[in-house]
């Protein structure tokens, strides 16, 4: 029975509170930590949500936080949600608050690039929280994608050592423990600065849940402005925005910046990612209340779904679709494949449904992007060999606890019916070594 939590400190994450619960509470090990939290011993620590915790946990946390705020105001989901349908917004509310979801089934979650592996921090932040707690913990916003400055002191990030992806490792890596005392960087570029407030200002405002203007009718009344969108209003130079967008981040040094293909979605309002739609609004010189409280008119969001009529008309220029799209597949598939996009870190089968939703093509536009098809062929595996190194995935997991565990335990996180398992059986010394594939082939044998 939990019987105590600290108190949460402004803007900290879940999980930076629970690493602090565990530290507070006494516990040995982070695992003895987790059987108290959370559901099953299979159950990673969510570093960006709140993760699988048991009804106990849940509940006692439900008397000190209301789910819906812990949600709003100690998650990433502002981040993730900010722009998405207004149904799709209430349902990831609910979800995350109330039934644990796979963050990757209710919002699109990128994989992260280079200067985004790590969980961030500011190190005058950590002294000012030492004097103030007494103890220094992880903070949201310093968490956002793309944000390298601490706006509060005007320095840079510092990454840490712990991985911000929920990862395999069981463990909780309090801030206490794994901030050190930084050299402190000063950013003297005022354009990276102001780019980094805007990135906050944005973040931290109240969401709407009352009205649904789509994020492509706020980026198309952006756009109205300036030499982006002919004076008719039917077409969008969007090379020539991508191309200008790119040369202004680059020398700014953003860690990831927007691609043709990336804006281009937003604006047809196929997509809506927080750093891509922030990308774009920044560059504009948008307010940050045309994005968070926008006042469009019934009229002026018809106009924009007007605009789109000559989308599919418009010829396509694949050779550059194909170079645009290439690299953000690779990094999709790829996480796909090996689990570093599935919250829990399970591989899976990439699939030609998934290529063509991803790229948002239809029937067989991908023999038009050769680059893009050969990624797609590169990573594309029949059912059987997908399944092994699932399998193999689960019984590395498992092997790690240091606990015995049965063909049961590696079935219930790696998905494989035990009907199939023969078949994957000439694919694990693909994935594995002869000795781990037998280990393996006996636990199954031993429960039949």
């Amino acid at each position: 029975m939990i019987s105590y939590f600290p108190a949460i400190y402004p803007d900290e994450l879940v999980y930076s509170w629970l690493c602090r619960y565990y530290v507070h509470s006494g516990f040995f090990s982070s695992k003895s930590a987790m059987q108290e939290l959370y559901c099953k011993r299979s159950d990673n620590p969510s570093k960006e949500f709140i993760g699988n915790l048991n009804p106990g946990a849940m509940e006692q946390i439900a008397k000190i936080y209301p789910l819906d705020k812990l949600v709003l105001e100690h998650t990433m989901y502002p981040q993730y949600a900010r722009f998405i349908p207004l149904e799709q917004k209430n349902a990831a509310l609910y979800r995350l608050a109330h039934d644990n979801c796979d963050a990757h089934h209710l919002f699109c979650v990128l994989p992260r690039s280079k200067g985004e592996q790590y969980l961030r921090f500011c190190p005058l932040c950590a002294e000012d929280d030492k004097k103030t707690y007494g103890e220094t913990y992880w903070h949201r916003k310093h968490q956002i994608r793309n944000m390298s400055i601490c706006t509060k002191h005007r320095c840079r990030l510092v990454e840490s050592g712990v991985l911000a992806k929920s990862e395999q490792s069981f463990t909780f890596c309090p801030a206490e423990h794994y901030i050190g005392c930084d050299k402190v960087v000063f950013e003297e570029d005022q354009t990276a600065a102001q780019y980094a407030t805007y990135l906050e200002s944005i973040f931290d405002a109240p969401m709407d849940f009352n009205n649904d203007i789509p994020v492509s009718s706020i980026m198309y009344d952006g756009l109205s402005r300036t030499k982006y969108l002919k004076p008719s209003g039917r077409s969008r130079y969007t090379k020539m925005l991508a191309d200008d967008l790119n040369l202004f981040y680059r020398e700014m040094g953003l860690y990831n910046i927007a691609s043709m293909y990336q804006i281009q979605k937003v604006l047809l309002g196929s997509r809506s990612d927080f750093s891509v739609v922030c990308q774009i609004a920044f560059f504009l010189g948008m307010e940050p209340e045309k994005l968070t409280s926008p006042a469009l008119t019934p009229e002026q969001v018809q106009q924009e779904q007007d605009s789109h009529y000559m989308k599919d008309a418009a010829p396509v220029d694949w050779v550059q679709l194909d170079t645009d799209m290439a690299p953000i597949l690779e990094k999709v598939v790829q996480g796909v494949y090996d689990g570093t996009a599935n919250e829990n870190g399970r591989p899976e089968r990439v699939s030609e449904r998934l290529v063509y939703r991803e790229m948002n093509l239809l029937g067989h536009q991908l023999e038009n992007m050769p680059r893009c098809k050969a990624i797609f062929e590169r990573y594309t595996e029949p059912y059987p060999e997908s399944w092994a190194r699932k399998i193999i995935w689960a019984y590395q997991r498992l092997n790690g606890q240091g606990k015995p565990f049965y063909w049961s335990d590696i079935r219930t996180i790696s998905g494989v019916k035990k009907k199939n398992f023969p078949l994957t059986i000439p694919y694990l010394v693909k994935y594995t070594d002869a000795d781990t594939a037998n280990q393996i082939i006996a636990i199954v044998t031993a429960n039949t």
